[in-house]
């Protein structure tokens, strides 16, 4: 049994994928009102080893020792896996090691405005991340961010990760009914995504506001 690995799982767009959780349950800088994993319970922009490294490092060994290789490896589980100082430190583990698995990382992108967080991203080979509003108001109801959070500053980080990252970037939308699908929001947010010039964008969910 693992403790950091789970899966592997199918996806759509990964095929089949082996998933890392970094954090632990439920830490995130965002508390959306739409997510799966629950009520953030450690609602933080502190950067720190959240997991043991060397016990993710011998997880992963012993899995690739053990089963079928996956399409893709990635980073996703119980919160933001940004979270974790070390995910650029494991994700060259994981390269390292001759696998030729791509990387995903699924991220909120909150954490993208800092330098470190986008150099750590860099060997990945998808990036995800999630934007569900262009304006502070409409960000505040969905995403029920970190106090120090704001759209302005998450969608900054998105653009200047576009121009550093030559891999691709699957940006991923949450249409909310009756809180992100005005004209005028929907006006902002095609705005924002042309700025950010991801490699593709989809929307995932079409949700009843709460």
């Amino acid at each position: 049994m693992y403790h950091y690995l789970f899966g592997p799982v199918p996806s759509r767009r990964l095929g089949i994928s082996l998933g890392i959780d970094l954090v632990p349950m439920k830490t995130c800088t965002l508390n959306c009102i739409y997510c799966e994993c629950g009520r953030t319970t450690d609602l933080t922009l502190s950067r720190r080893e959240y997991v043991p490294l060397p016990e993710v490092k011998a997880e992963f060994l012993h899995y690739q020792s053990n089963h079928p290789r996956p399409d893709y490896i990635t980073f996703s589980g119980s919160g933001e896996p940004t979270l974790n100082s070390s995910i650029g430190k494991i994700i060259r583990f994981i390269h390292s090691h001759d696998t030729g698995i791509p990387v995903a990382v699924l991220t909120n992108g909150t954490l993208l405005f800092d330098p470190q967080v986008r150099k750590e991203l860099k060997p990945a080979s998808v990036v995800m991340p999630s934007l569900d509003a262009a304006t502070d108001k409409v960000f505040i109801k969905i995403n029920r961010p970190h106090s120090r959070s704001s759209v302005k500053g998450m969608i900054e980080g998105l653009i200047q990760f576009r121009k550093e990252f030559k891999g691709l970037i699957w940006l991923e939308i949450f249409i909310v009914t009756g809180l992100n699908n005005t004209e005028s929001e929907l006006t902002a947010l095609k705005r924002a995504i042309q700025k950010i010039s991801p490699d593709t964008w989809a929307v995932l969910s079409d949700l009843s506001g709460k």
